[in-house]
């Protein structure tokens, strides 16, 4: 046949050239897939909810250790110590000095709460869920504007995150916490209910009662029987 040469040669090459670019193509997209699904992967920006999203994002994982993070006073903490005083599967962050953090201290996104929050994050990653503890002290009653604000604060923390309400820690009889006041956690209860009813939450897990054989002195703050009975409420609804 002889050799074929001139101009008739590269226009003979073109459809494989062709052919080999399209299969190139190919292979690279099926070689990122499959690592994306690798990581735990297809992130999908527009996937957002009021809840954050339901995509996994970079360093978000659905139910790994300390995927948990949360947000609340000294109780919430005393329930996450608590948590794991009892079996428990490591999920939530190790407890942090959130003490006195009333829901309206995090209102602010220069607070020192705020400040800690983002310390966990950099130790942890971003979390897959955030528990929103409502704590009220009686000398600062609150409102739902003040839960509005914290939820576009946190949005900004933690927008991958599925977030989880609850009022503060119920106490029997109801009124023996000076604290938060005799309408304390009714108050928080409310606030939590209607933050869920408007899409910013889920709900959380209703915990308690402390009483004044499973409180410190104060009447307030849980003792370690305290603690751990918190805690497996929190095990209970989250997962061991």
């Amino acid at each position: 046949m002889g050799r074929v040469t001139g101009p008739h040669t590269a226009a003979s090459r073109l459809p494989i050239v062709a052919g080999i670019v399209v299969v190139a193509v190919v292979v690279a997209s099926a070689l990122a897939a499959t690592y994306l699904i690798g990581q735990g992967g297809w992130v999908n920006n527009n996937n957002s909810t009021a809840m954050g999203t339901t995509s996994k994002a970079n360093g978000v994982s659905d139910s790994g250790p300390h995927s948990i993070g949360y947000v609340g006073c000294s109780n919430t903490a005393d329930a996450v110590t608590g948590y794991y005083q009892v079996p428990n599967g490591g999920l939530f962050w190790q407890p942090y000095p959130t003490g006195g953090g009333s829901l309206d201290l995090w209102t602010s996104g220069s607070s020192r709460y705020w400040s800690l929050f983002d310390q966990q994050v950099q130790r942890y990653g971003q979390p897959s869920k955030v528990w929103i503890e409502i704590c009220e002290r009686a000398a600062a009653p609150l409102d739902f504007a003040m839960v509005q604000e914290l939820f576009a604060i946190l949005r900004q923390r933690a927008p991958s995150a599925t977030y989880y309400i609850s009022p503060l820690n119920s106490y029997s009889p109801s009124n023996i916490c000076a604290i938060t006041g005799p309408n304390g956690v009714a108050d928080a209860t409310n606030l939590a209910n209607e933050a869920v009813s408007k899409g910013l939450a889920l709900a959380g897990p209703t915990i308690g009662p402390l009483t004044s054989q499973n409180t410190a002195s104060d009447l307030c703050h849980p003792n370690t029987s305290g603690e751990s009975l918190l805690g497996s409420q929190l095990a209970s609804f989250f997962g061991r």
